[in-house]
């Protein structure tokens, strides 16, 4: 009843000084199943239960908090600190923000725009389809997908998964605290993979490796070749220096071993010819494994019926 209460309360104060704050002068507070398209600035929004927010060209919030399955979509705009809680989720398909943390199980979907800084916890989902994300820290068991898109510098800790099949990572991807990473495709800079994490590597490109701490580095490929400093113990990779090879597609590949600590193993397995391998991804491959099927409907299905027209009687005319 308290809630309801504070419910109506918030719905007559923003009826009344809707215009003030769309103004920049207020702040909006949502719940259940309010929608708002923000086209000027405000100070801080607040979303609850399954409410939704849009932020077009011309708006902007400094601090927005959703709560609750609710969604948040930027679809231009900007927004200063971002933080979403509760399995909501965060759609970006313009603009910028400035922070964006992501918690208990949220959900963060990049198509277009820039990302400062991005913080996936608690086992959160980042799957980043395009755009630009400077800095990415994944940890708790989160999950990053990058099908496309780049990310400048990305962290993965405390037994996140990171899911390369497109896309580059320009300058640093550190793998810690037994995470996972798999890579498919598109390319990385610099891979360094540290306390008993794994790292399993069938496609793109890796310019140059370090490996520590009872890591795993594991290539899977054919024809490989080893430079000066470097020799295979079995499959086992030892020293230093280029590791060269080829995809189950063909395509040539080298990267630098820099570092390959004793604690540290770097693998080169050879696969059989008949085993599967992506030439080419799907355009509706949403989850990145080379097909489309039942998972990938699920992530096309969870948008079903969303619309951005304005006004929203437009949408269903």
């Amino acid at each position: 009843m308290k809630r309801q209460s504070v419910h109506l309360f918030v719905a007559v104060i923003l009826t009344l000084l809707g215009p003030l704050s769309q103004n920049g002068r207020g702040d909006f507070i949502l719940y259940d199943n309010e929608q708002l398209s923000v086209y000027s600035s405000h100070s801080r929004g607040i979303l609850y239960d399954t409410s939704l927010a849009y932020i077009w060209s011309s708006g902007s919030v400094n601090t927005l908090y959703a709560y609750d399955f609710s969604g948040v979509f930027i679809c231009d705009g900007s927004v200063g600190s971002l933080y979403a809680y509760d399995s909501s989720t965060v759609g970006i398909s313009g603009g910028s923000i400035t922070e964006l943390s992501a918690n208990n199980s949220s959900t963060v979907n990049i198509y277009g725009g820039s990302v400062s800084s991005l913080y996936a916890y608690n086992s959160s989902t980042a799957n980043i389809f395009s755009g630009s994300v400077s800095s990415l820290y994944a940890s708790d068991s989160s999950t990053v997908n990058i099908s496309c898109g780049s990310v400048n510098y990305l962290y993965a800790h405390d037994s996140s998964t990171v899911e390369i099949s497109c896309g580059s990572v320009n300058f640093l991807f550190y793998a810690y605290d037994a995470s996972t990473a798999n890579i498919s495709g598109g390319s990385v800079s610099n891979l360094a993979a540290y306390n008993s994490s794994d790292v399993n590597i069938s496609g793109g490109s890796i310019t140059n490796l370090s490996a520590y701490n009872s890591s795993t580095v594991t290539f899977y490929g054919q024809n490989f070749r080893v430079g000066s400093g470097l020799a295979f113990d079995g499959e086992r990779v030892l020293g230093t220096g280029i590791l060269g090879g080829e995809w189950m597609d063909g395509t040539r590949w080298a990267v630098n071993i820099k570092t390959n600590s004793p604690t540290a193993t770097i693998l080169a397995i050879p696969e059989s010819e008949h085993k599967p391998f992506c030439v080419k991804h799907p355009r509706m491959d949403f989850n990145g494994d080379c097909k489309v099927d039942f998972f990938d409907f699920a992530i096309m299905a969870s948008s079903w019926l969303e619309c951005n027209l304005v006004p929203q009687s437009a949408c269903w005319e």
